[in-house]
């Protein structure tokens, strides 16, 4: 079973603004508090049976430190983000985890319909210390409405694309995909799609060759504001 904790940097990414929001409004960047916790429902798209539930909660509010804790299963992994939507330390992947500098940009706040950004980082694993270089291409699409477990949401869509930097002696980077429905309601996602595939250095890596990594569905069961 793949690890849930990925999904975690999508989930600073929120609004402080009414639901009926025309579709030009730039959603600002959210005002979190700790003890402010999202839980969400991750279905395998593989087989479209349920994983299980994840939780991820806000710990610490510090200005260029807040801290967020996922959990899952009885594991519990931490988050550090310079700002919201930006990914200092934490976890992205089965694969890649560490620091990044600079911050890993996963949402451009303000939020605005047609905006699209390009980031390259450098990731700092935590164990061999190897310094690895990402990429994030995104776009923010429009508002849509969405039903979750948790309930019908006014929602804007925001797209990216991650190259990981998690290569090794046998396989390529790992390429993911997210799409994310944010709704300002709860300050936070509502959906989350993850797509991911890599290929095979025995394969020589040529174009059109993939295998698939996680493939998953996570949606809003409930939200406790702090």
């Amino acid at each position: 079973m793949r690890s849930p904790s990925a999904p975690v940097r999508a989930l600073v990414a929120a609004a402080l603004v009414a639901t009926a929001l025309p579709a030009a409004a730039q959603v600002a960047a959210p005002a979190l508090r700790a003890g402010d916790t999202w839980t969400y429902r991750m279905v395998d798209d593989y087989n479209k049976q349920v994983v299980g539930d994840w939780t991820r909660a806000v710990v610490g509010t510090a200005t260029g430190a807040i801290r967020v804790d996922t959990r899952f299963g009885g594991a519990t992994s931490e988050s550090v983000f310079r700002a919201p939507g930006e990914l200092a330390s934490g976890v992205l992947g089965d694969r890649a985890r560490g620091t990044m500098e600079p911050a890993f940009q996963l949402a451009p706040f303000p939020l605005t319909e047609g905006r699209s950004w390009s980031q390259t980082v450098v990731r700092t694993d935590p164990v061999t210390k190897e310094r690895r270089e990402m990429l994030v291409q995104g776009r923010v699409r429009g508002w849509e409405t969405v039903k979750v477990p948790a309930g019908e949401f006014k929602a804007i869509r925001v797209d990216r694309t991650m190259y990981l930097g998690d290569y090794d002696a046998f396989r390529g980077i790992t390429v993911r995909t997210e799409t994310e429905w944010y709704a300002p309601d709860v300050r936070g996602p509502v959906k989350l799609i993850v797509f991911e595939e890599y290929c095979e250095r025995r394969f020589g890596c040529p174009m059109g060759t993939h295998f698939p990594g996680e493939r998953s569905t996570s949606e809003l069961t409930s939200f406790r504001g702090g």
